[in-house]
């Protein structure tokens, strides 16, 4: 019978990473009813930089639970940014401080989430390795870079712990949503 299972497109995987990390992102942003955390973005372009967050979130979840290799990374990537940009050309005002600036603050999208990326390459180690509180330090202080160029002080990673705890608790069922999401 397995000519009746479809395997996901790269573009299906996209839109699934696209939809897992826009959930993400509203449910977690100030004013969502269940945020765990009182995010505080300093930058006129940190909510953009948080939905950049979002999706690289996803994207390491994705990737790295891709035993079988079927997502391409580039594909993933290039899909998500371009999700990204055209989201903030859209609704700048819901991105952006100074809407009428989104798009050179959007120029930047692929620095940030590459950025996010590297950071979060150090994750799947520490999963591997059940070292619980050094993976939420590291989710704290990824998210930190979307509120402030301000170094993280103790304050910051209490405030921003609960949300990072949420966000590692999630993680495999990121995977799985993004994957029954793929096979529609």
């Amino acid at each position: 019978m397995s000519w009746f299972s479809r395997k996901p497109t790269q573009e299906k995987y996209i839109e699934a990473t696209a939809t897992v990390a826009s959930n993400l992102y509203l449910q977690t942003i100030p004013g969502a009813a269940e945020a765990p955390s009182a995010l505080q973005f300093n930058y006129p372009d940190s909510r953009y930089r948080y939905l950049l967050f979002c999706l690289s979130s996803v994207v390491t979840t994705a990737l790295a639970y891709d035993e079988k290799k079927q997502i391409q990374p580039e594909t993933l990537i290039d899909g998500c940014l371009h999700f990204a940009g055209w989201t903030a050309r859209q609704n700048p005002q819901e991105y952006f401080d100074d809407p009428e600036h989104a798009q050179s603050y959007a120029d930047h999208d692929r620095l940030y989430f590459e950025e996010f990326i590297k950071h979060w390459a150090l994750w799947p180690a520490l999963e591997k390795e059940g070292r619980n509180t050094e993976i939420i330090d590291l989710i704290t202080s990824i998210i930190h870079t979307t509120e402030s160029d301000e170094p993280i002080n103790q304050s910051d990673k209490k405030r921003l712990g609960p949300l990072a705890l949420q966000i590692d608790c999630q993680l495999p069922t990121m995977r799985s949503a993004l994957v029954e999401l793929a096979k529609r």
